[in-house]
């Protein structure tokens, strides 16, 4: 049960205040409905912080509690089909959440729902799953709703998402075989001793002992690797090292060039969809400048916005944030004087994601090359270590009289 506050009228106009008890926002609702009371006001009231709390806020939600953004593309670019073709917005959510969707996407659906036949409005609703859904995202749903252009709102949105699934899927290609050979090295030392003992007949060790040594071995490095990624994803809740891992990924030579052009594609295409979308071009930047995932670039970019606020143009504000090369503060500057800033920035993440494009393929081949030299030489120590040891103990058998 939840606590709900709530602000109500009575019958006869007067003005009432209180709390709740309730399963969910419509349960509660309904209950003060029954009562006689127009309801003005309902809201959740924020709970008392536990161990448990913070344990699922800090460490659960960071590793378990989002939804791919895959779901989520199909699930906006569906919504905008709907509303389109006329259907209610609470019947269009109600229908998308009966899918076969992702099951926390699934759940977050049908709570959105329940808070809209309570009278809650979706930039509302929306506002309550950040761990879910991107500030870009709530901030846009609150732009079209406002605007009553909803519609294509969230069709920018799928449009964006779309884009941002096709630089990720771009990343795990170029980086898919160097992760096949390191994934193959970490199963070496444990695969040749084991395969020499088996086919060898060597150590008198029964065939099923030996295989079982080595799922026990690789459980417990899958188990160290998964600790080793949770412990990084927890850390990232922490601002300071967010930003000390950014400036640390833009650094490394040649590499990091990469990492900056792709950071600032995800940038100026966010900031091309929110002004787009009716985003006020200061708040968009904001908005935008989180969006590039690096928050070392974040906070160089955020800034301008101050800078626009205070009367200056937008390129000459980009520029103090000296993560542009002049080429792109050319380009900027020509959609401010010939007013289609969006447009430009689309020109401006085109030519970025083409660059990052580019370079990812060409560090991809390199990391390849220098991974499977790495493995190449590592299974040589490997066996000739084996070796080694093998023949000096049958030297020291045939020594001994």
């Amino acid at each position: 049960m939840a606590t709900f506050r709530y602000v109500a009228q009575t019958q006869d106009g007067r003005e009432v205040r209180g709390t709740i008890e309730a399963s969910s926002r419509l349960e509660a609702t309904d209950t003060l409905r029954k009562e006689g009371y127009w309801l003005l006001e309902l809201y959740a009231e924020t709970p008392i912080r536990t161990p448990l709390s913070e344990a699922n806020t800090k460490v659960m939600r960071p590793l378990f509690g989002g939804v791919p953004i895959k779901a989520q593309a199909l699930f906006f670019r569906q919504l905008a089909t709907m509303i389109g073709a006329g259907v209610p917005l609470y019947q269009a959510l109600d229908t998308l959440a009966n899918q076969r969707v992702h099951p926390r996407l699934r759940r977050t659906l049908r709570e959105i729902r329940d808070s809209l036949l309570a009278g809650e409005r979706l930039s509302d609703a929306f506002d309550r799953y950040p761990h879910i859904f991107s500030p870009i995202v709530r901030s846009m749903i609150r732009v079209g709703e406002t605007g009553g252009a909803l519609e294509e709102v969230l069709r920018r949105i799928a449009k964006y998402m779309e884009d941002e699934l096709e630089l990720r899927r771009l990343l795990s290609r170029v980086t898919f075989y160097p992760k096949m050979v390191l994934f193959f090295a970490i199963l070496i030392p444990g695969l040749i001793p084991a395969f020499i003992t088996i086919f060898g007949g060597q150590g008198g060790q029964p065939v099923g002992e030996v295989l079982l040594g080595i799922v026990l071995t690789y459980a417990k490095i899958l188990g160290f690797v998964f600790l080793i990624w949770a412990g990084f994803r927890v850390a990232m809740q922490s601002a300071t090292l967010r930003y000390a891992w950014g400036v640390f990924l833009v650094s490394i030579p040649w590499v990091g060039f990469t990492f900056r052009q792709l950071a600032l594609a995800r940038f100026a295409r966010a900031l091309s969809t929110l002004y787009e979308s009716g985003l006020p071009l200061s708040q968009a930047i904001r908005y935008a400048a989180d969006a590039c995932g690096n928050d070392y670039l974040t906070q160089r970019l955020k800034p301008t916005a101050s800078n626009l606020e205070a009367g200056r143009g937008i390129a000459e504000s980009l520029a103090q944030a000296r993560v542009l090369p002049a080429m792109v503060l050319d380009m900027v500057a020509t959609g401010e004087n010939t007013g289609s800033i969006g447009q430009m920035m689309d020109k401006v993440a085109e030519y970025y994601e083409e660059e990052g494009k580019l370079r990812s393929h060409q560090a991809g081949y390199i990391l390849g090359v220098l991974v499977f030299l790495g493995v190449a030489i590592y299974v040589a120590i490997i066996v000739l270590q084996f070796y080694a040891g093998y023949f000096s103990g049958i030297m020291r058998e045939v020594d001994v009289p």
